[in-house]
């Protein structure tokens, strides 16, 4: 019988606490896609809101009953990984929020002499 103590593990080896935080990276990528606007995936021209959602929840859910080390576990730290360093930024730019990649400002106007 599978039980709660089984589905999660503690804080006992170094693997659990891999465990922990590769759910919280799941999750924090999970949360960020279901709390953007629909529109703004349409403007970074990047995967649809519910395309992006289902992807990140089915992957979170199989770690939570396969664990990470399973065939499933893997493609959702990948899946994941892609979604906060590709389409997360992405969709920053697209909302006017933050820098909009990897830290690289664009020049506006004329240069300075």
């Amino acid at each position: 019988m599978i039980t709660f103590q089984s589905l999660i593990p503690g804080f006992t080896d170094p693997l659990s606490v891999i465990w922990w935080v590769l759910i919280v990276l799941k999750l924090v990528a999970l949360l960020d896609a279901a709390l953007r606007p629909r529109a703004v995936f349409i403007a970074a021209d990047k995967l649809t809101k519910p395309g992006w959602v289902l992807i990140l929840a089915v992957f979170t859910l199989s770690q939570i009953f396969q664990g990470w080390l399973s065939f499933f576990g893997l493609i959702g730290i990948v899946a994941s990984a892609v979604y906060l360093v590709d389409a997360r930024p992405a969709l920053r730019a697209a909302t006017g929020r933050g820098r909009g990649g990897w830290g690289i400002r664009r020049r506006r106007g004329p240069r300075p002499l």
